[in-house]
C-alpha cells in the first residue's frame, strides 16, 4: 500500500486527540531532552495503549526532566499512526507506545505497510496478555465444545467481534481453519479497537469473542470464559486450554503470543544518538520503579516487566515468523 503523505496527514487530523500534557518542576540539563516529548499511540483514546501512555505522561517527567504529552492517531489496525510516527524526525522527541505484536507484523505481512521490523527499535516488552474465548453470560453455551458444536450446526448464525490484525482476529481464523470451517461459518463484526468490541460483548451484541484476559477483566461480571489459548492452565481461570477441547475434534491450533506493549523508536534514533537513547531508557526504568507508577499499573491491571531490548526484539521476530504462516487467513475488510 502506498500512502500519499499529504493526504495521509490530512486524513489523520480527525484521529488526533487533544494532547494530555503533564508538567514537571524538574529541569533538564543542557543535553537531551531540551523540550517536551510526545508519546504516540496508534489506537483510540481509552484503549490499553492510550491508558498506559497517560500513566507514563504523569510519572515519567520526574525522571526525564521535561513534560510528556500523549497523542492518539487511530486507524487501519495501527498503521495510520505508525506510518505517521515513522515520518517524524529521528531525534527522540516522538516515541510510540503500542501493542507492537501482533499489529506491526500483521501490517507488514498483510497490508504492505511502508516500514519493516528493522526500521524500529523495540525498547521493552513491558506488558503481555494471554488470550481467552469469551461469551456473554446470557448465552446458553457453558463450554467451548458446546459453542463449537453450535457453530457447526448453524453456519452463519453465530456472531463474533474482531479487531483487524489483533491476536484475537488471527486466532479466530486459525480456529475455524483447524475445524475445517470457512470464515462464512460465523458472522464477523469488525471493530476499530478492542474497547468497543468488549462493550459489544458485554452488552450481548455479539455472541462470542476471542480476546485478551486483562482487558476482559473490566467486563468480567457480564461474560463467561470458555477456554484459554495457552499450553497450560491458569490458576485464576477455571477453563481448559483450547487444544484440550480440540482433541475431541482431532485437531489443534497454534498458540500465538498475545499482545505485547512496548515503547518503539525509529532505529535511526538509537544509531545516531545512542547517549540520548540511553537517557530515555534510564528515565523509563526509573519510572517503572516509582511506587506511584507501580500502583497505577496494578490498579489498571497492566504489566510491569523488564526484559530489555534484545529479548523484546526476539519476541517480535518470533511473532513475525509465526504470523507469516497464517497471513492468508486474514484480509482487510
Amino acid at each position: 500500500m502506498t500512502i500519499n503523505r499529504r493526504s495521509f496527514l490530512a486524513s489523520s487530523i480527525a484521529a488526533l486527540a487533544a494532547p494530555a500534557l503533564t508538567r514537571t518542576a524538574f529541569a533538564a540539563d543542557d543535553g537531551w531532552p531540551r523540550r517536551p516529548l510526545t508519546i504516540l499511540t496508534p489506537f483510540d483514546v481509552g484503549g490499553s495503549a492510550d491508558r498506559m501512555a497517560r500513566g507514563f505522561a504523569q510519572y515519567m517527567p520526574k525522571y526525564l526532566g521535561k513534560p510528556v504529552q500523549v497523542v492518539d492517531r487511530a486507524g487501519a489496525g495501527g498503521m495510520i499512526g505508525t506510518t505517521w510516527f515513522m515520518h517524524q524526525p529521528a531525534d527522540g522527541y516522538t516515541v510510540m507506545l503500542t501493542p507492537a505484536t501482533p499489529f506491526i507484523p500483521v501490517n507488514i505481512l498483510v497490508t504492505n505497510a511502508p516500514y519493516k521490523l528493522s526500521d524500529m527499535t523495540f525498547v521493552n516488552a513491558q506488558w503481555k496478555d494471554d488470550t481467552v474465548l469469551l461469551v456473554p453470560k446470557d448465552r446458553p453455551w457453558k463450554t467451548a465444545k458446546e459453542l463449537i458444536d453450535a457453530i457447526k450446526a448453524s453456519p452463519g448464525k453465530i456472531s463474533t467481534g474482531v479487531d483487524f490484525g489483533s491476536v484475537g482476529h488471527i486466532t479466530t481464523m486459525a480456529l475455524l481453519d483447524a475445524l475445517g470451517l470457512k470464515p462464512e461459518a460465523i458472522r464477523i463484526v469488525t471493530f476499530d479497537g478492542a474497547g468497543a468490541m468488549r462493550t459489544a460483548l458485554a452488552g450481548g451484541q455479539i455472541d462470542f469473542n476471542i480476546g485478551q484476559v486483562e482487558g476482559a477483566d473490566f467486563i468480567k461480571d457480564f461474560i463467561r470464559p470458555l477456554a484459554l489459548f495457552l499450553d497450560h492452565r491458569r490458576p485464576d481461570y477455571d477453563v481448559p486450554p483450547i487444544n484440550e477441547v480440540l482433541a475431541d475434534y482431532h485437531t489443534s491450533v497454534p498458540i500465538i503470543p498475545g499482545s505485547v506493549r512496548s515503547f518503539v523508536y525509529r532505529a535511526e534514533f538509537k544509531a545516531q544518538h545512542p547517549d540520548d537513547y540511553a537517557k530515555f531508557v534510564a528515565a523509563y526504568r526509573a519510572t517503572m520503579a516509582d511506587d506511584g507508577f507501580k500502583k497505577f499499573l496494578a490498579d489498571n491491571r497492566m504489566g510491569n516487566d523488564w526484559v530489555g531490548e534484545e529479548e523484546t526484539t526476539r519476541i517480535m521476530q518470533v511473532s513475525f515468523d509465526t504470523l507469516a504462516k497464517y497471513k492468508d487467513l486474514i484480509k482487510p475488510s
